[in-house]
């Protein structure tokens, strides 16, 4: 069993308990509880304040890697004196499976008492995020107060322009929304057409049809057009605004006169994921409203009612195996799926297109694909994959390409860090030379033959890193196909099958008469 040591000293004095001499009570108690084995970890000169600490961050690198079962320390505050970084630590630990001992605290986590500890800590941590949230809703909702642009890529139809005020004590500068006539006329086009359309993809053909681009040069998609839609940022900071949001729990601040347009602040969580309506912070900004409140809540109305109604979209879907899976070989657009019932023959027909065919047929020339006929076709080339070809083409070519080059970098990196070893213990034997009391004699002997170990573990790494990490990267692949090949045409379920086909297949690529399958490991062409 190995046990990893950790000391810190903020200041390089004689006061308070030394580095040399925390590590020894550590290595004591660690004897006395059977651990011989240590790796020591030193931080002299750095504040508990936070664990930005050279040291401290490779005690973590190496538990996330279970380099040790032990992690021990002199006092608590060695580790941080920050509540919710001590917390963290702890969880990193326990995911390892790795327990914890304060001496001076007396506490141990592989005993009950020390599991209440990481309880109580762990409370104290939540008070502290809790206390953190507040605080940043409290700095928020002053900054909706002056209306201003918090910075990103501004919405389609503004550009962000800089404003100076003055500040307590000097002149300081501040960002809002201005207007880009070009853009915003795209923007009142796609409300319009909204409205009378009430389909986001309808109004998406309309756009690609026309060849108006988003503000990067994109095609707009369904989800661009309703993120436009969506966004409050182009509506009037009015009475009718005011209402709305306040019944949908919002906080809001500024007067809603009407004479400006609407910010939302804390609208997403960390930039990703949209907040609850309850938790945003709608101001007045300092742009000009640019559509009437009243049009854009009724585009709200309707993405409700059409998020209430099924989905034509994921209906179809059901009946398509290879839906997600199939690009367009012209314009590199997704094929979407398409079908009808022939009342002539009571049979559904079913057909890949072009998305961008679809939206604007003049910019695709790509014919729509049998859905049958590619179905059946890749179906049976799946069947009739050997695996022992797609092994060999695999090391044949990812070696010499991809997995080369990561084994390259692992090897490069564990070699450097043998050859520091290799120095730390020359160091050591020459210090070795110079001690004479025992004590300390004992001690650097068990720094060299703990630095002696980790060598010994990196040469055997070496030694084996090519034949485990190229078998652990084909395992996957092969145990995939072999499953499709053994139990794919007992599945009933088409979103089962095409989870299965998916672990097999990266891509379908249609270029009118021929279909380009791209297998993990492996490319065919099938002609249909």
């Amino acid at each position: 069993m190995i046990a990893a040591i950790y000391s810190r000293k903020s200041r390089l004095s004689e006061k308070g308990e030394s580095i040399e001499n925390q590590i020894e009570l550590c290595r004591q108690y660690g004897n006395a509880i059977g651990i011989t084995d240590f790796l020591v970890y030193e931080d002299e000169g750095f504040s508990g304040g936070n664990i930005n600490r050279p040291q401290f961050q490779k005690l973590l690198q190496d538990a996330r890697k279970k380099r040790f079962s032990y992690l021990i320390c002199y006092r608590l505050d060695r580790i941080s004196r920050n509540v919710a970084d001590f917390s963290n630590t702890l969880e990193l630990l326990q995911n390892n499976k790795i327990e914890f001992v304060s001496i001076r605290e007396q506490f141990d986590t592989s005993t009950p008492m020390g599991r209440a500890m990481v309880y109580i800590s762990s409370v104290f941590a939540q008070l502290e995020r809790e206390t953190i949230a507040e605080r940043i809703k409290d700095n928020m909702l002053e900054l909706a107060k002056t209306g201003r642009w918090l910075g990103g890529t501004p919405p389609l139809g503004f550009k962000s322009v800089p404003v100076e005020y003055i500040g307590k004590e000097n002149l300081k500068k501040m960002y809002r929304l201005a207007v880009v006539e070009e853009e915003m006329n795209i923007v009142k086009t796609i409300y319009s057409l909204y409205l009378e359309k009430k389909s986001t993809s309808t109004v998406s053909r309309y756009l690609c049809a026309n060849n108006i681009k988003g503000k990067n040069g994109g095609d707009f998609s369904r989800n661009t057009v309703l993120q436009i839609i969506n966004n409050p940022v182009y509506t009037f900071a009015d009475k009718n605004i005011y209402n709305y949001f306040n019944n949908l729990g919002a906080t809001l601040c500024n007067d809603f006169t009407g004479e400006y347009g609407l910010m939302v602040y804390n609208k997403r969580e960390g930039g990703k994921k949209d907040n609850p309506i309850c938790q945003w912070i709608v101001s007045s900004g300092l742009h000009p409203g640019i559509i009437p409140s009243n049009q854009w809540i009724k585009c709200q109305e309707i993405i409700k009612a059409n998020a209430s109604n099924p989905s034509i979209r994921s209906t179809r879907s059901n009946h398509f195996l290879l839906s997600g899976l199939i690009k367009c070989g012209h314009c590199g657009s997704i094929m979407s799926t398409w079908s009808k019932l022939n009342k002539k023959t009571n049979k559904l027909e079913r057909y890949y297109r072009c998305e961008l065919k679809n939206k604007a047929s003049n910019r695709c020339c790509s014919k729509m694909l049998n859905a049958y006929s590619a179905e059946d076709a890749i179906i049976v080339s799946l069947n009739n994959i050997n695996i022992q070809s797609i092994v060999n083409l695999y090391y044949n070519d990812a070696i010499s390409k991809n997995i080369k080059l990561e084994l390259q970098n692992e090897t490069s990196s564990l070699k450097k860090t043998l050859s520091a070893n290799n120095k730390i213990i020359q160091g050591l034997i020459k210090k070795l030379a110079l001690l004479e009391d025992p004590v300390t004699l004992k001690l650097v002997e068990n720094e060299i033959k703990a630095v002696n170990n980790e060598n010994l573990s990196i040469e055997k790494k070496l030694g084996k890193i090519a034949a485990k990490d190229i078998d652990k990267k084909i395992e996957p692949i092969t145990s995939n196909i072999k499953t499709m090949k053994q139990f794919f045409d007992y599945i009933d379920d088409i979103e089962i099958k095409r989870t299965v086909i998916k672990e097999v297949i990266e891509s379908i690529t249609w270029d009118n008469e021929v279909l380009t399958i791209n297998i993990v490991g492996a490319n065919s062409t099938l002609r249909i």
